[in-house]
C-alpha cells in the first residue's frame, strides 16, 4: 500500500501525462522535485545571472566582461532546465547505486517462497536505512500500480518515470519473464552482480583520475616549489661566496 502523499500525486500526474502530453510535467517526476521547487531553482539561476552580468564586466577585462554577460543569460534562460539535469541525475544515480541490494532483498523473499509482487511489498515496507528513499519510493508506486493496473504497464511506467539504463534493463527482464514464464530468481542475481562489478569499476576509475589530477598538481605546483626551495639558497651560497 501507498503510505505516502507524495507517491499518489506521481500516479496522478502520471496519467495527466498520458491523457495531456504534459512532457514538463514528466520532467519533474523524473527529477523528483515539485513545481514549487523547479520555480524557486529558476528564480536563484536567474539572480545568479545577473549578479555575474552586473559585477564581473567592472571588475575583469572586456573578453571576460562579454563572456560573463553570456553566461549570466544563459543561467537566466535555462537556469531551469540545468537544475532539472542535476537533480534528475543525482536522483538516477541514488536509485542505480542501490539496486544491487533492492534484488538481493527481492531474492531472498522470493527463494522462500514469495511472490513477485510480494516481494516488492515487502521490501518497500522494510528496507527503509538499507536502500535510498527514492527507490523505496519507486518500488512503493511499482506495488501499487501492479495491483491496480496490470504488471506490464506498471513496468514501463516505471521505466519512463525513473529513466535509467540499469532500470531499463531490469524492467525488460521482467517483462520477458512475464511473457515467457522464465523465472527471474537467476536474472535478479546476475544482475546484481553485474552491478557491484560495474559499480567497482566506476569508483577504480574514479580513484584513477583522482591519482591523475593529484599527479598533475604535483607537478606543476609542487615539485617546482621544492625545486625553488633547494636551487634559490644554493645560487644564493654562491653568490655570497664569490663575493
Amino acid at each position: 500500500m501507498l503510505s505516502q502523499l507524495d507517491n499518489k500525486n506521481i500516479i496522478e500526474q502520471q496519467k495527466n501525462k498520458k491523457s495531456h502530453d504534459n512532457n514538463f510535467t514528466m520532467k519533474l517526476i523524473q527529477a523528483g522535485i515539485t513545481y514549487k521547487e523547479y520555480t524557486e531553482a529558476r528564480l536563484l539561476f536567474a539572480l545568479i545571472g545577473i549578479i555575474i552580468m552586473s559585477v564581473l564586466p567592472f571588475f575583469f577585462s572586456l573578453i571576460v566582461g562579454v563572456i560573463s554577460v553570456i553566461v549570466g543569460v544563459l543561467a537566466i534562460i535555462f537556469g531551469g532546465e540545468i537544475y532539472l539535469y542535476i537533480a534528475k541525475s543525482e536522483r538516477v544515480d541514488k536509485i542505480n547505486r542501490d539496486l544491487g541490494v533492492f534484488l538481493d532483498l527481492v531474492n531472498v523473499i522470493l527463494e522462500s517462497g514469495g511472490s513477485l509482487k510480494n516481494a516488492f511489498f515487502e521490501v518497500s515496507k522494510r528496507s527503509a536505512g538499507i536502500i535510498d528513499p527514492e527507490l523505496i519510493k519507486e518500488i512503493s508506486i511499482l506495488e501499487y500500480e501492479m495491483t491496480n493496473y496490470s504488471t506490464k504497464v506498471a513496468y514501463e511506467n516505471l521505466k519512463t518515470r525513473v529513466d535509467s539504463r540499469d532500470i531499463d534493463k531490469i524492467v525488460d527482464f521482467l517483462i520477458l519473464s512475464e511473457e515467457t514464464g522464465i523465472g527471474v530468481k537467476n536474472i535478479f542475481t546476475m544482475q546484481s552482480e553485474e552491478m557491484r562489478k560495474e559499480r567497482f569499476y566506476q569508483i577504480k576509475g574514479k580513484v584513477n583520475t583522482l591519482n591523475m589530477y593529484l599527479m598533475l598538481i604535483i607537478f606543476l605546483f609542487v615539485l617546482p616549489a621544492l625545486g625553488a626551495f633547494i636551487v634559490f639558497p644554493i645560487m644564493a651560497g654562491k653568490i655570497t661566496m664569490g663575493i
